[in-house]
């Protein structure tokens, strides 16, 4: 029944919209009212054909700059074994993993010897070997994107576009029918001046 009704009603705002952009003789209906429908349904009509254009290119250019970023970060980061110094103890020090930080120590792609603080499984023992990545200094370094990131990146943007462009219809709408509505009362108020006397003659 809600469904239905929903219908009917968008239906009847179609018809009430196609009517008002339709020239014809009703001398209830000014020229500023055919204009402000045009717009508005100029501008469904903008945002309708440039959306979906606009929404998967900023999807590819985020995914192909996504891209980009993944194979410099392969360039220059280097996967290599780190020896755990100590027991990993304790529980991980991170909400989302399943690591914890314990001293490590290990020797970049260049021979340089390094130590530090490296993400192990809680009760890996002392000597366990574990797989870092580092700069090309040796020093500890996050790894390259995921591409499951890039691509979730690329939605991200798709619909970023998609609800940007229903806020700009939703605020164009509004702004073109405030502007319309000033210019509305205006005239309003201009012909009630002119006949106000014929309908009230002791003003």
């Amino acid at each position: 029944m809600r469904l239905s009704r929903s219908l009917s009603i968008q239906d009847s705002w179609l018809l009430r919209a196609i009517r008002g952009a339709r020239p014809d003789r009703n001398a209830l209906r000014r020229g500023i009212d055919r204009l402000e429908t045009c717009l508005l349904v100029g501008l469904f009509v903008v945002l309708a054909a440039v959306t979906p254009f606009t929404a998967r290119l900023a999807g590819r250019v985020s995914y192909a700059n996504g891209l980009h970023a993944r194979q410099e970060q392969l360039a220059t980061r280097h996967q290599v074994p780190a020896v755990l110094t100590t027991d990993a103890r304790g529980f991980s020090t991170y909400a989302l993993s399943a690591y914890t930080l314990t001293p490590a120590t290990w020797t970049s792609v260049t021979g340089a010897h390094r130590s530090g603080l490296v993400p192990a499984v809680p009760g890996s023992r002392e000597g366990t070997l574990v797989t870092i990545w580092t700069d090309g200094n040796g020093y500890l370094d996050s790894p390259p994107r995921a591409v499951a990131d890039i691509a979730s990146q690329a939605d991200a943007a798709t619909t970023g576009v998609i609800i940007g462009a229903g806020v700009v219809c939703v605020v164009g709408t509004a702004a073109i029918r405030q502007l319309f509505n000033r210019r509305r009362m205006a005239a309003w108020e201009a012909d009630w001046l002119a006949t106000a006397p014929t309908w009230n003659p002791q003003r």
